[in-house]
């Protein structure tokens, strides 16, 4: 079993609050995480996947929660599946008032979900849980959110036996537990299946959309894949797939709730006035996306992809996001482009207001011409708490200098 970084945290946060939960996709590992935490601290399971179980707190929910949590800490998966289940949980821990009262999982952001009416804003602890990082799946001992924020970069661990090849098999087939490793065809059928699932059984979850319309979505899933780290425009999107604007723009947020895709917001603050502020589309998995794209690594490889530098953005976006999830160092991630389009693929903004920016080239060889954006935002933020980063394909790590503004040149292979 591949050990899950956030596993402490989350068993640190039930000291301190009722209720804790951990969000994100289906088959991203909630399950294997919150049974084995669960057995750890003694907590009743129960999972809503189970009929009985879930027709039991349908029939009653308020009761069913009152009777399990009365004398026990309880762990609930999927609570998603049934929204007044939150209104119980919140008179339950108001009533008992007691730490690690329930672990609750869900495959939808219950922020985003407009089924759940009530919140549990000073009662709950939320986390994100996404598919395996390559520091889990490679047991590296390494935070690269934490690693970027510091000031010394050549200590960076680079395994000189990894290949391209291995970063592009990382690229290709994402995350995910139970597919990274599959054969080609095997991977196929398992994509398939979680489209299918996903679209048929949790978009109900989250909004009441027609059958009709679940087309629809599957072909906006194929279109955003093919515009993955681009600016989004919702009239281009609604127009290839003839519905209206506010449609997609609904659809979009119903897949940001089930963690399928992310859009990353504009960096800007009073100094940026003049920043473009449409949102970039990054996808959760880079190997879902690779699959939309119809994408293998032998073609990757041989050059034959078109696609190749996008997904590389978003697998390191979602590397990323993954390292956020139990990073010592509270961040947010943005996107940068100004009004001549010089742009930088992720703006990283600590709490304490530092900045690490991170562009992202795919090939080996290194160019004045990459830093361009860099130097671009490094010149209109002009703060001294600023670090610019290219991530490339090379197997070194380099300073470089442009102008009077010093940037570090780190493989992309330091995040496998």
């Amino acid at each position: 079993m591949v050990h899950r970084k956030i596993e402490s945290t989350i068993v640190e946060m039930l000291k301190y609050f009722r209720v804790v939960a951990i969000n994100g996709p289906r088959q991203s590992g909630k399950t294997t995480l919150q049974e084995k935490i669960s057995e750890a601290q003694d907590m009743e399971y129960y999972t809503f996947d189970d009929d009985n179980t879930f027709d039991l707190a349908t029939e009653n929910t308020q009761n069913f929660i009152k009777n399990i949590s009365k004398n026990k800490n309880v762990s609930i998966d999927e609570v998603q599946m049934i929204p007044r289940i939150i209104p119980a949980i919140k008179m339950a821990v108001d009533k008992e008032n007691r730490k690690g009262m329930f672990l609750l999982t869900g495959s939808s952001d219950m922020f985003k979900n407009s089924k759940i009416k009530e919140s549990l804003a000073g009662r709950m602890a939320s986390f994100n849980l996404y598919p395996l990082s390559y520091a889990e799946i490679n047991n590296r001992d390494i935070n690269i959110i934490d690693k970027l924020f510091s000031d010394d970069y050549t200590s960076f661990n680079i395994d000189t036996k990894l290949t391209e090849s291995d970063f592009i098999n990382a690229v290709v087939n994402g995350g995910y537990p139970e597919v990274y490793e599959l054969p080609k065809k095997a991977k196929k059928a398992w994509f398939e299946f979680y489209i299918k699932a996903r679209i048929t059984k949790d978009i109900a979850t989250i909004e009441n959309v027609h059958l009709d319309k679940l087309a629809h979505l599957d072909k906006l899933l194929k279109v955003l894949a093919s515009q993955v780290a681009s600016l989004v425009n919702y009239t281009n999107v609604a127009n290839s797939i003839e519905l209206a604007d506010k449609t997609v723009r609904k659809y979009i947020q119903i897949l940001e709730a089930l963690y399928i895709i992310k859009l990353i917001p504009a960096y800007s603050n009073n100094q940026l006035k003049r920043v473009i502020k449409k949102p970039k589309v990054h996808f959760i998995d880079s190997g879902l996306a690779s699959f939309l794209l119809n994408v293998d690594v032998k073609a990757s490889l041989e050059g034959k992809n078109e696609h190749l530098g996008n997904l590389v953005e978003t697998f390191v976006y979602s590397e990323l996001i993954k390292h956020q999830s139990y990073s010592e160092e509270s961040i947010e991630i943005y996107h940068f482009r100004d009004p001549y389009n010089k742009e930088v693929d992720f703006v990283l903004e600590s709490s304490s207001g530092d900045i690490v920016a991170l562009e992202i080239k795919s090939g080996s060889t290194l160019k004045t011409e990459h830093f361009k954006g860099l130097l671009a935002l490094a010149k209109t933020i002009k703060k001294k708490n600023f670090k610019g980063i290219l991530l490339y394909g090379g197997d070194k790590i380099l300073p470089y200098k442009v102008e009077e503004y010093q940037f570090w040149a780190i493989p992309l292979r330091v995040l496998i």
